[in-house]
């Protein structure tokens, strides 16, 4: 059981009185956002409510499994540990889409194949399911409003960008994947098409394009990296598509994923120099 329990309230005043209304533990603290609209404000609100010496996000669509928070506060026995991220398992409609590629499940929030599979290092957690030491959030100022998630707009890195500056503050500072605590993160209709997947991957690229400016080359550090697993995976689908020709529909979905990402990159980095 977790020591607290806060659940903050995005700028929408019906849903705050209707939760309220409903709750039936004390111990559960529901809190209206302090901050900007958005993902990034609402954390904040959490994290300035918080009393504890760690602060773990759970995301409103993703369920725990039973071990969830155990494992997820393991790697701060270690004291240089400042962050660790959770296993994110896609929690379709029905089934995964035929077409849909396992290097685009952060499109769905979720972990991808290039994580070290029995955990360790990694550059940024995933926000569906991540713990940080309360100090260090505040520290580096908490997460930039300016990132992250609006309604439906498709924008991400917040995270990326507070695991970025919590090393560039200490360089000591670790930051751990931990695989055995598990989450199931909902996939909705409208979010298993390529139509979402396209969208997000441009409002990425835009949202790197902002993070580059704010934390330089480490913004695009591990996507150059992956960018590379991605075209040997792009390889092996047109390979075997000869023998699977659902291996073709997902390397076209990956090639226009990376230009779209691409595209929005480029589009962000000269909307920052007008």
């Amino acid at each position: 059981a977790a020591d607290e329990v806060i659940v903050v309230i995005d700028h929408n005043t019906e849903l705050l009185t209707q939760l309220v209304a409903l709750r039936s533990e004390q111990a559960i603290k529901i809190v209206p956002s302090s901050g900007q609209r958005g993902l990034s404000g609402a954390r904040n609100t959490g994290v300035g409510v918080a009393s504890k010496d760690v602060v773990v996000f759970l995301d409103d669509d993703a369920v725990p499994e039973e071990t969830w928070l155990t494992e997820l506060l393991q790697p701060f026995h270690d004291p240089e540990v400042v962050a660790a991220g959770g296993r994110i398992d896609p929690a379709w409609p029905t089934e995964r889409p035929w077409w849909f590629p396992r290097h685009l499940d952060w499109t769905v929030g979720c972990s991808i194949p290039s994580m070290p599979a029995e955990g360790g290092p990694i550059r940024n957690v995933f926000g569906a399911s991540a713990a940080f030491r309360r100090e260090a959030l505040h520290l580096v100022g908490g997460f930039n409003p300016q990132l992250g998630r609006v309604g439906v707009n498709g924008a991400g890195c917040e995270e990326t960008d507070v695991c970025i500056r919590l090393r560039q503050q200490d360089a000591g500072a670790v930051i751990l994947y931990a695989p055995r605590s598990v989450v199931r993160h909902r996939v909705t209709d409208d979010r298993a098409t390529v139509r979402h997947v396209l969208r997000r991957c441009l409002a990425e690229g835009r949202s790197k394009a902002l993070l580059s400016r704010r934390v330089g080359a480490a913004a695009t550090q591990t996507e150059r990296k992956y960018a590379l697993q991605v075209a040997r995976q792009l390889v092996r689908d047109a390979l075997g598509g000869f023998r699977d020709p659902r291996r073709f529909g997902q390397a076209a979905v990956l090639i226009c994923g990376w230009g779209c990402a691409t595209a929005g990159y480029a589009r962000g980095r000269c909307s920052l120099r007008a």
